[in-house]
């Protein structure tokens, strides 16, 4: 570990550590302030680390960092039938327990209300909300936004942050998205309306933008891996990428990487030095990951989508056919432009199986801009409902002679149905032990073959060259003081909500739970905060901080939510609880906190560790 990464990591335990303390010192001010003598102070739970006595308290560290509490006198007798003492918490008037239960609350909400104007005063570095790319067949993309587009605003709330869209986006409770949006080169904001869409994988409804890349006049900025090819090729962190060398010219930048970078071999990048250029040829390398796996993946032929543009109307395609060739080679999904470009300047000829019918279609001759054009126009999705399969280039089926396309009907005797079958039989599979598979190729092109392959799994492979764009960020400041409380009380008010929006989704299934992360998460993040300087780590301690406040006030029992809620009753029916009520109410909470702590520990660990 690197003197860098061990600041980054010491810097998450001092932010994520100084939220907690400022929770607990809520509790140990009010309760001080009440007159109630506090026995123990704790940064975490378990076995003491370090500890100390000052008057009645033992301040202490303890060994497991999830939290913190404070003990106050006589806060295991309170209910019972004998008198506390002055200083115990029994002897406090309902609103002064209510301050002492409320002051870890009050203390996490006002850390946020005085650092985010603080922050905001130094200026804090945020995500340009500028839209990178759009995916095809995804709301934005039938919308029209182009790269380049400006988010002003999702429904009423003003966007400052990238990340803010994507999160609005995705609590959002109604079917439609609203947007306001300055395109590029326009200085007139426009109204968008998107139908936003439900993503299994992912959990949340999504509107199919990315980020926009950060640039440096005509290029993009990188970011290097140390120790990488790119590295060890000499390119550095913020260098300046401006092309690639023999990759179509009508693609962007970071476009034409990606198609180099798919053919896993050496790239010749074009960067900026100075004011000329300089050729650096990146020479990658092959990294085995993951479990062993046969290579193969569903075949993406279906066209789910179109948009209507002049050029898809001359294709003849349709929703919903299946693109099985280009000028006359066989379409498994992967490489659809590179089939266009190679028929570049000649008729197009599309074949599709449209029904039981195959079609051949015609359409004009295009230029490479013009094919890319009708490439971007339309959406294909895969056929996870059929067994026929592409085959992965480098994988163990390609080794033994599997070929995209090949329609796999019997694994060691065993009939597939659909692709779903033969993800089950394979995971079953051990890494040395061989599988007979039987293929039907049968492109529909051509007259039917009937093989058998013997194929051993193979961990899989992937290519890796050490470099990435660096996304475009800004430095957001408010120079005056009343706007900076002003925003700072904005962004109090829009985190509350968004945690509400968040459990509200999870609770009508809008929302999947696995998206609710727990200390690994926090963990994670507060690192990532933490790379782009204090600033942002204090921004996110901010974020952090209003989600505890929330949650703490939940009336669930253990939380000061369950102390609270308890203390409403207290005073409407004039006494406590009953023991019994209380006893039988703190063990429910005690199940649900440990439930909850159970699952987010799954999440993360399949998030971050199995993942």
């Amino acid at each position: 570990m690197d003197l860098l990464n061990l600041v980054k990591i010491l810097q998450t335990v001092f932010g994520v550590g100084l939220v907690i303390f400022v929770h607990e010192l809520g509790h140990f001010l009010a309760a001080r302030r009440c007159g109630v003598r506090v026995e123990v102070f704790s940064l975490g739970f378990g076995p003491r680390l370090l500890s100390w006595t000052r008057g009645d308290t033992t301040y202490q560290v303890a060994a497991v960092p999830l939290g913190g509490y404070v003990k106050m006198a006589g806060e295991e007798l309170e209910g019972e039938d004998c008198a506390p003492a002055p200083d115990e918490l029994g002897a406090k008037s309902i609103g002064q327990r209510f301050l002492i239960f409320s002051g870890g609350v009050i203390m996490n909400m006002i850390f946020a209300i005085v650092v985010f104007p603080l922050i905001l005063l130094v200026g804090v570095p945020l995500s340009d909300p500028v839209v990178g790319e759009t995916a095809a067949g995804s709301p934005a993309w039938h919308a029209g936004l182009e790269p380049g587009t400006r988010v002003l605003k999702v429904g009423d709330r003003t966007i400052r942050d990238f990340n803010d869209i994507v999160q609005s986006a995705a609590l959002s409770s109604g079917d439609t998205v609203a947007l306001e949006v300055l395109p590029p080169g326009s200085e007139t904001p426009e109204r968008v309306v998107l139908e936003a869409k439900y993503n299994e994988d992912v959990g949340v409804r999504l509107i199919g933008i990315t980020q926009r890349r950060q640039m440096s006049g005509d290029g993009y900025v990188l970011e290097v891996e140390r120790g990488s090819p790119a590295h060890e090729a000499g390119l550095r962190s913020g260098d300046v990428l401006v092309g690639v060398t023999d990759a179509p010219d009508f693609l962007s930048v970071e476009e034409q990487l990606l198609w180099r970078a798919s053919e896993r071999g050496p790239v010749s990048l074009v960067v900026a030095d100075g004011d000329a250029t300089k050729e650096v040829t990146v020479e990658p390398v092959t990294e085995e990951f993951g479990e062993p796996m046969l290579g193969v993946s569903p075949v993406v032929q279906r066209v789910s989508d179109l948009l209507d543009t002049p050029l898809v109307e001359q294709s003849g395609l349709r929703k919903d056919d299946l693109l099985v060739a280009i000028g006359g080679e066989p379409f498994w999904g992967r490489d659809m432009l590179r089939l266009l470009l190679a028929n570049e300047g000649r008729p197009l000829e599309l074949t599709v199986r449209r029904g039981e019918q195959l079609v051949a279609l015609e359409g004009p001759a295009l230029d490479g801009a013009g094919l890319y054009d009708l490439a971007r126009s339309i959406a294909f999705d895969d056929q996870a409902t059929s067994n026929r399969v592409s085959v992965s280039k480098g994988g163990a089926a390609e080794a033994k002679g599997m070929r995209s396309g090949d329609v796999v009907d019997t694994i060691d005797g065993a009939a597939i149905e659909d692709f779903e079958d033969l993800r089950t039989y394979v995971g079953k599979v051990g890494e040395d032990e061989p599988v007979r598979i039987g293929v039907t190729r049968d492109y529909g092109l051509e007259e039917p073959e009937y093989l058998t392959f013997d194929v051993v799994l193979t961990p899989g492979e992937r290519t890796q060259y050490g470099l990435a764009f660096r996304p475009s960020t800004y430095v957001y400041q408010e120079k005056n003081p009343v706007r900076a409380v002003q925003v700072g009380m904005i962004f109090c008010w829009n985190f509350l909500e968004d945690t509400w929006r968040t459990l509200r989704g999870i609770a009508t299934q809008d929302v999947a739970g696995k998206n609710v992360g727990g200390i690994i998460t926090i963990g994670v993040a507060a690192h990532s905060f933490a790379d782009a300087g204090w600033a942002k780590l204090f921004f996110f301690l901010c974020i952090l901080s209003v989600n505890l406040a929330f949650l703490n006030v939940l009336p669930i029992p253990l939380l000061d939510g369950g102390h609270l809620f308890f203390l409403l009753i207290e005073k409407l029916k004039g006494s406590p609880v009953s023991e019994r009520v209380m006893g039988y109410s703190q063990l429910v909470g005690l199940v649900l906190i440990l439930s909850l702590f159970v699952y987010v520990m799954h999440n993360d660990i399949q998030r971050w560790i199995l993942r």
